[in-house]
């Protein structure tokens, strides 16, 4: 059976804890089928993650590090010492939740030896609950372009590091679109490194922005990517949804239509 991920950020205690309490609630009574996967941010008061401690008792938690947009970039060798200080706050997360995955972004940099360095910094950070996440091809917060685009990059870095992958679809649609590959190639590709878990949101399957809209609300063809992509005992978090939100309503409502969404799938199987 498929579980569905409500993706919490740490810093929502600070500016919408009824939606915290909401999401948790709803996770709690659908915890068969649900987990939490929360990104933690640097800035996050100790007290907070404690309050998240109590919140979260007896949940199943995904933990994400921090990314590009919060300084952290495995690509340069001179930033190994600070990214290795951002990754402790999400080691340190994993460790209170007992969280069995953390989700880590690759690097960026235009030369080979950018992602040479990306697949050394992994080795280094040697934690065998890290996944390296696949990535479209730029961001306007990463200095050149982005690595873990293609199945070959992030294979590379598996294979370097010994971590896992979290393959993400909307990263890989925006990558093929830029790169000008084949999309269906480069899902298949991805899906055969046998991903520990996965990110869906939807998108606009010609787009190279990810955009992270609601389900239903762009034209990725999700039940075609459950039914060809996604392995039957995945978990998969439902990265849906841009800014702070005002309340649960809008992820309920993406956990409900994965739920048909996964029924139509195995119908067509």
């Amino acid at each position: 059976m498929r579980r569905f991920g409500f993706k919490l950020f740490s810093s929502n205690l600070q500016n919408n804890p009824s939606f915290v309490a909401e999401a948790t609630e709803f996770v709690r009574a659908n915890r068969l089928k649900m987990y939490i996967e929360l990104m933690v941010l640097p800035t996050t008061p100790a007290d907070d993650m404690e309050t998240y401690r109590s919140l979260f008792a007896g949940l199943d938690v995904v933990v994400h590090a921090p990314h590009n947009a919060m300084n952290f970039d495995t690509g340069y060798a001179e930033r190994f010492a600070d990214n290795v200080k951002i990754l402790s706050y999400a080691q340190k997360a994993a460790d209170m939740f007992a969280a069995p995955i953390i989700v880590v972004h690759a690097g960026g940099g235009n030369m080979p030896e950018n992602l040479e360095e990306t697949a050394r910094q992994f080795r280094l950070f040697n934690d065998r609950r890290i996944v390296v996440e696949n990535l479209p091809y730029r961001s306007s917060d990463v200095k050149g372009y982005m690595h873990g685009t293609t199945p070959e990059q992030i294979k590379y870095i598996m294979e370097e590091s010994g971590c896992g992958f979290c393959f993400d679809f909307s990263h890989a649609v925006c990558a093929a679109n830029s790169l000008k590959l084949d999309l269906a190639e480069q899902l298949a590709g991805f899906y055969a490194l046998r991903p520990t878990i996965y990110h869906l949101c939807d998108g606009r399957i010609t787009g190279v922005e990810d955009r992270h809209l609601h389900y239903g609300k762009g034209n990725f063809p999700l039940a075609e990517f459950m039914k060809k992509y996604i392995a039957a005992d995945a978990r998969v978090t439902m990265e849906t949804g841009n800014g702070a939100p005002k309340n649960a309503k809008a992820w309920i409502k993406d956990f409900e239509y994965m739920q048909q969404t996964e029924r139509e799938a195995e119908k067509g199987k």
